[in-house]
Order: structure tokens, then sequence, then C-alpha cells
């Protein structure tokens, strides 16, 4: 597998790879191409097994390579088409269907009822976010674990962003 850093690869860089620091936390370190549903599975299920076994943790490095941008913002400019194509031709979801077929685990027809589950659940999930309100301001910090008094909460309670200045990075904050 190729690997490509977030700076883009460099002639001479090494790859960092984490699962090497699964033994300095007294666990095995175990590194699996993601983009391989069945070994992925081999992996996870031995790793379960462990486990259960009462012999702790394993640590999985599991790289994939990321189809798309980061965000809807990243025009995703600095890889080149072939190298987009030839990891299209690795795409997990369309490897495992083939090898689910061929190894008569399920039939197209499965693969179609799947698809049509999924894309009734994503459907109902857009109208019932669309019909929903808007949450309220007070709702910004819910479920974030962090104290926020150092972020976004100022001493005297309102949110950070509410100050005078705020965006233009002028407030003044206690």
């Amino acid at each position: 597998m190729q690997h490509v850093r977030a700076t883009g690869p460099s002639a001479g860089d090494e790859e960092p790879f984490i699962y090497k620091k699964g033994p300095a936390f007294g666990m095995p370190g175990v590194h699996v191409d993601g983009m391989d549903v069945v070994k992925v599975r081999e992996v996870a299920a031995e790793a379960v097994a462990r486990a259960r076994r009462g012999d702790g943790p394993t640590l999985i490095e599991a790289e994939t390579y990321r189809f798309r941008g980061h965000s809807l913002a990243d025009p995703d400019e600095l890889r080149s088409k072939e190298e987009k194509e030839h990891y299209a031709k690795r795409d997990p979801i369309p490897a495992f269907k083939k090898y689910a077929v061929a190894n008569r685990l399920m039939a197209d027809a499965d693969f179609k009822a799947i698809d049509a589950e999924i894309e009734a659940i994503v459907e109902e999930s857009v109208e019932f976010a669309d019909a929903s309100p808007k949450p309220d301001m007070s709702q910004l910090l819910e479920n974030v674990f962090a104290d926020p008094r150092g972020f976004g909460v100022a001493a005297d309670g309102r949110y950070r962003y509410e100050m005078p200045g705020f965006t233009s990075g002028t407030a003044e904050v206690s």
C-alpha cells in the first residue's frame, strides 16, 4: 500500500507505523490492509478472542484510502488521477461484494436489499433533520466533554462568539 502523508509524499519520508507502539504498552500491535474487509475481520476476530481469553487489548492499525477530500471545502487537488484510479480498483465495498458472491455467502439480491434499506434510512434521517427545528444556542456545548470555560464560555456565562469583536479576534474575555 502506498503511504501518503497529510503534507504530501516526500522522498525519504518514513511512515510512522502506529501498530509498532503496541508492545510499549504491553499489547501486540497488528498492521492490516484496511482495504481488505476479510483480512480486517480476521484480525479483529483474533483480537476479540484474545481479549475474551483475558489476554488484554490489541492495537490494530488498519490502513485505508480516503476517496474524497477531507471535507466539502477540500477540492482534493493534491492527489493524481492515477492514484485515485489505482485505489478505486481496491475499493473494499465492491471487492467484498465480489468475494461474497463468489463464495456464495450472499447473492446480488441480498446486496440490493441492503442498499434499499440503507437508502430508506438515509432518506428518513434527512427528512427528520429537515423537519426538525434548529437547536437553541444554549445547546452549543452540550455533550462536549471538556471544560468549556477556557474555550467557548466567558466568565459571565455568555458564549464567546456572542461577544463584540469575537470574529475579528478583539473580544476581551476573562
